[in-house]
């Protein structure tokens, strides 16, 4: 019986229906009797939706409770540590989770867990990604790819495609940036992986946006934002919602990238996500210093700096310094430090 709720659960998750899966597993762990095998997948099934669905505290509690379970030697007990680390990196602390999937990528290595491995490369490369220091991102996630598609691991091909579709275009290299989101959008939609099909529409839309054409980039956001909307995420819709923000933006809609901007600042509040809340608030001192409102726009640019200043992310703090009282400051090598050729240059800014 056991086996069959806990094969439910999967199956909802790996169908993106998170909320069933949710349920499900929390049903499991309600069982007076429960052997301590099915706990552990149980709690670590539900630390990972809670975390896709920005439920950050519950998530990483749930992910501590499966440490507390098991002895470090266990490979499942790695596995909460790096979901934990994901669930910390989304809260704003990507050097605590740096540390965490960096231990754990040892362990796999020493048990020569090629499957463990892969992931971890997986989530070190997105969290060097979002610490800002693209250039060792990219080498994480290259060998992350290549892992994932010696061992067959179709939805780890995916994944490790987005993510690298995700690098490039922070690098400036479009090109290679939309090819691998093509090819990840193709493997979701042929899985039926309604969270990764919508997460690689957003990435396509992004990809055009970032190379100027902005009116194609809607379509692929009107399709991430209804699949996002069916499937009841609340993360990735929050940063499509704010693409299309910025896409409003560049086309001279303020009102209409003001309304986005709201939709996903509310998101980034409830979520507790301190990077996505620094990119909206940009966007509305971005709107405002366009609309010659200077001092208004000031006010939305202090509320950026002082989200930045407070946390860890290296890259926005180099946006809120480029943008500095409705004026672009030349910062070109200082992102060229971090790997990336990108650089403001002039209003609106185009930010990755």
């Amino acid at each position: 019986m056991m086996t069959s709720l806990l094969r439910k659960a999967e199956k909802a998750r790996e169908g993106s229906r998170f909320k069933d899966a949710q349920t499900l597993y929390q049903a499991i762990l309600r069982r007076s009797r429960l052997d301590t095998g099915d706990k552990v997948e149980a709690l670590l099934g539900l630390a990972d939706v809670e975390r896709i669905q920005g439920y950050f505290p519950r998530s990483l509690n749930h992910y501590q409770k499966v440490a507390r379970l098991l002895d470090r030697h266990d490979n499942a007990y790695w596995d909460a540590q790096v979901g934990w680390a994901l669930a910390a990196r989304a809260s704003g602390k990507p050097r605590q989770a740096l540390a965490l999937i960096q231990r754990a990528l040892a362990v796999y290595r020493k048990e020569k867990d090629r499957e463990g491995q892969a992931f971890t490369h997986w989530a070190l490369g997105g969290t060097l990604r979002i610490a800002g220091r693209m250039k060792e991102g990219l080498r994480e996630l290259q060998t992350s790819f290549q892992m994932f598609k010696a061992s067959g691991n179709s939805e780890g091909v995916s994944y490790a495609c987005c993510a690298l579709g995700g690098l490039y275009r922070m690098l400036g290299r479009y090109g290679e940036s939309g090819k691998y989101y093509r090819e990840a959008n193709r493997r979701m939609r042929r899985r039926k992986d309604t969270f990764g099909t919508a997460y690689s529409y957003c990435g396509l839309g992004n990809v055009e946006r970032m190379a100027g054409r902005f009116r194609r980039a809607l379509p692929f956001y009107r399709k991430a934002e209804n699949l996002y909307g069916a499937i009841g995420d609340r993360v990735s819709y929050a940063y499509t919602l704010w693409s299309i923000g910025t896409t409003h933006k560049m086309l001279g809609r303020y009102a209409e990238a003001r309304q986005a901007f709201q939709k996903a600042d509310g998101l980034f509040q409830k979520t507790g996500d301190t990077r996505g809340r620094i990119y909206t608030l940009l966007g509305f001192a971005e709107i405002l210093f366009l609309r010659g409102e200077r001092t208004k726009g000031d006010c939305f640019w202090k509320k950026a700096a002082a989200v930045a200043d407070k946390s860890d992310f290296a890259w926005e703090k180099l946006h809120v310094e480029a943008l500095k009282g409705g004026r672009l400051r030349p910062l070109a090598s200082r992102y060229q430090k971090t790997g990336s050729f990108f650089h403001p240059e002039s209003l609106p800014v185009n930010w990755p």
